[in-house]
């Protein structure tokens, strides 16, 4: 199954929350029994299930060899995964992954961040609103306001408190042309991607 697959499948509701539960338990049987690579292939089933942790635990997997082979470029996408989406233990692990890698390799990790959270947010995910917002602040290299204020526009547009103050706080670095612009880029995407759930 895709990951987008297996996200679609967690929407399903409570059933799935039975099975990350049991996958959970599975990867807890695993870890005590010295089991590192079914430990691995558990914790990367929650993290394709969009579970935070799992990413975080998984970048930090992958970065030292640990249950599978060592991988550089797996642990910096599951990183920044992590990251954007605002945990801060992977904030910091991504911090120092980034000061010892390829920029690149970096590159491409935020376009497959931004690229699995578009597909989640498209598919009906709000919750990628924000970390796509706040992929493109200044902390992740490279910043674009108007892309960042675009995705905190959509999720001001779901209720986010957050969304607001990080959507109020990059408009006073962007000129009214380009705030325009992405507001209506954001009613745009609205009409397109949640007209079926209006």
């Amino acid at each position: 199954m895709t990951a987008v697959g297996v996200w679609l499948a967690s929407a399903a509701g409570p059933v799935v929350a039975e099975e990350t539960k049991t996958i959970s338990q599975g990867l807890d049987e695993a870890l005590r029994n010295g089991d590192l690579t079914g430990a691995f292939r558990q914790m990367l089933i929650l993290a394709e299930a969009n579970e935070v942790e799992a990413q975080h635990n998984l970048s930090l997997f992958y970065w030292h060899g640990v249950g599978s082979p060592q991988n550089f470029d797996e642990a910096i996408r599951w990183s920044t995964l992590a990251a954007v989406r605002g945990h801060k233990k992977a904030v910091a692990a991504r911090k120092a992954m980034v000061e010892t890698i390829d920029p690149q390799v970096v590159k491409k990790a935020m376009d497959w961040v931004r690229s699995r959270l578009n597909g989640y947010a498209e598919a009906g995910d709000d919750s990628a609103l924000m970390p796509l917002s706040t992929s493109f602040l200044p902390a992740f290299g490279a910043p674009n306001p108007a892309e960042s204020y675009f995705w905190a526009a959509l999720s001001v547009s779901t209720g986010k408190a957050e969304a607001k103050r990080q959507r109020d706080a990059i408009v006073s670095t962007m000129n009214q042309s380009d705030v325009l612009k992405a507001q209506q880029r954001a009613n745009d995407w609205l009409k397109r991607w949640r007209k079926a759930q209006s």
